[in-house]
């Protein structure tokens, strides 16, 4: 008798750049893959994909290039979801997998790859990345839904926020959503945490490789230079921290456009205050060598830069958008603040400045608080999950 064919698992999500949705992709396909599936990614193929492509196949994913992105005008929905249907048709009819995860990057993607995952019956896992308050579907998308969810099909949310959201978005019950945290790799990430003269020293090179003065006291944002994501609301308070806190400087990790956000820097003559570094690889060593973690998000899913900087003990100032407050409680794990509010983020960014050490006491808690997050845990319930979609 032969031996027990692998699991296949395909993962299909319709981003054109890199950011925290695509990097829960890899990080599932690539857990899959040494748990010895036969584990497969369809996705388009952009310059700014190109590093992703190359993490999946170093991470023994294969990479199937894919234009699944059925989103555009009024006009063009209904024929780019048939187009985005029939082109998920040939890959699952050309890979064959076991089961398909699809990440959506926000609530109204992919309608077309997940009514062909339907049409076959294959089992299916939905993540929603990220959906928005308020967010509405019309009674036949509603309707075509939930033929979908019937035919082996399992909603995931990352937030009981998110998951609340979905429900009333979509018209269905808590019941038929299931909520998966994400996580972070707690036990490698903790290991550099411990020697202050290694991160002294690693400080030191940052700087230098900035191009900034020792003295310099570094604000770090992580996140896509999105509108959504508050960057704006940082600048008409700048001059105000610089007056107080001269050696601030801004280092803005992400990718994204930042014409716009330039433009109002140098509005307000701060533009030589404020790095933009576009996108990271080495965002661990820019959370050891900051000193205050300053996240101004609008909305989101769950942020793995705030965990990551929770987990190296950097203070956090963050908005309480969507579902972080499930993650950081205020005046606990950090300084919590409004959505949009530049004044809020100005009065709790000059009192973490002015009063460290209480911040320190803070970071401390929220690193304890983080090891509830794992990224052992987060892959778990989901491969679980996947697991028990399998039609028997």
């Amino acid at each position: 008798m032969g031996g027990k064919s692998k699991l296949r698992l395909l993962i299909l999500f319709p981003s054109r750049l890199r950011g925290g949705a695509e990097e829960y992709s890899l990080t599932i396909a690539s857990a899959a893959a040494k748990q010895g599936w036969d584990v497969h990614s369809a996705f388009p193929k952009t310059n700014k994909t190109a590093s992703l492509i190359t993490d999946f196949s170093n991470n023994g994913v294969k990479y199937h290039e894919a234009n699944v992105d059925d989103v555009g005008s009024q006009k063009q929905k209904i024929t780019r979801q048939l187009l985005c249907l029939l082109r998920t048709l040939v890959l699952l009819l050309k890979v064959k997998p076991n089961f398909v995860l699809i990440n959506l990057p926000l609530a109204d993607y992919c309608l077309g790859s997940i009514l062909a995952c339907a049409l076959l019956k294959k089992p299916t896992a939905v993540r929603f990345a990220l959906i928005f308050s308020g967010q509405t579907f019309g009674s036949k998308r509603l309707k075509l839904y939930a033929w979908a969810r019937a035919r082996s099909q399992q909603w995931i949310a990352i937030t009981n926020h998110d998951r609340q959201i979905i429900c009333e978005s979509f018209n269905i019950s808590q019941k038929e959503i299931i909520q998966i945290y994400n996580g972070a790799k707690i036990n490698s990430l903790s290991s550099h945490c411990n020697n202050l003269t290694n991160i002294s020293e690693l400080r030191r090179q940052v700087c230098q490789e900035l191009g900034l003065a020792e003295t310099s006291q570094l604000l770090l944002t992580v996140a896509d230079l999105n509108p959504r994501k508050g960057h704006g609301d940082l600048i008409p308070i700048m001059p105000y921290l610089l007056k107080e806190f001269p050696n601030v400087k801004f280092v803005w990790a992400g990718g994204g456009q930042p014409k716009d956000l330039i433009s109002r820097l140098q509005e307000y003559e701060v533009a030589d205050k404020v790095l933009l570094l576009g996108y990271r690889s080495d965002v661990p060593r820019l959370l050891q060598a900051a000193d205050l973690f300053i996240f101004p998000t609008h909305s989101e899913g769950f942020p793995w830069a705030l965990l990551e900087a929770m987990i190296y003990n950097l203070p956090i100032v963050t908005s309480d958008a969507s579902g972080i407050s499930e993650i950081v409680k205020n005046n606990v794990h950090g300084l919590l603040c409004r959505p949009g509010d530049s004044y809020g983020f100005l009065e709790s960014i000059l009192w973490a400045l002015r009063y460290p050490e209480q911040m320190r006491v803070m970071a401390l808690n929220a690193r304890a608080r983080a090891q509830e997050f794992s990224e052992e845990k987060m892959v778990k319930e989901t491969l679980s999950a996947l697991s028990r979609l399998i039609i028997t």
